[in-house]
């Protein structure tokens, strides 16, 4: 008899009510246009990553067998970019912080707000992308 996960049906249903939440918090910072972009970028990839926990306790709740290589495959890079962006995210929110908290008395030129955008878009989607996708081909 094969051992079964106690935790089966109560670990989907919080992933997704969690990846549910999530997008709740995009949304809502959609409709109010106030965009943090760390805070988007770290919701935006946590519902990826709770979205595919309750796929993947849904899909191998019985057994390990892999029957979905491309499946696999997309997760497992998600899930690299997802390692990646944990961190980056609270990189951005505290350098965001740290920008409002050294507060200058002249607002920030018109350069340093896109240097300030360009660096949060690279840490928060480009860096997590290339190494989530490219820069891991070569592992297989």
């Amino acid at each position: 008899m094969p051992a079964v996960d106690p935790t089966y049906p109560l670990f989907p249903i919080a992933c997704s009510i969690a990846s549910a939440m999530m997008l709740l918090v995009l949304l809502t910072s959609f409709i109010r246009q106030s965009w943090n972009l760390g805070v988007t970028f770290l919701c935006f990839w946590l519902f990826f990553e709770d979205l595919t926990n309750a796929i993947n306790a849904i899909v191998w709740s019985d057994n390990t067998d892999i029957k979905f290589y491309v499946y696999c495959d997309i997760v497992s890079h998600l899930q690299l970019a997802i390692s990646i962006v944990k961190p980056a995210a609270t990189l951005i929110i505290t350098r965001r912080l740290h920008l409002i908290s050294s507060l200058q008395p002249v607002p920030p030129s018109k350069a340093a707000r896109y240097r300030n955008l360009a660096i949060e878009w690279t840490l928060g989607l480009v860096i997590p992308l290339l190494v989530g996708g490219p820069l891991c081909e070569s592992y297989r």
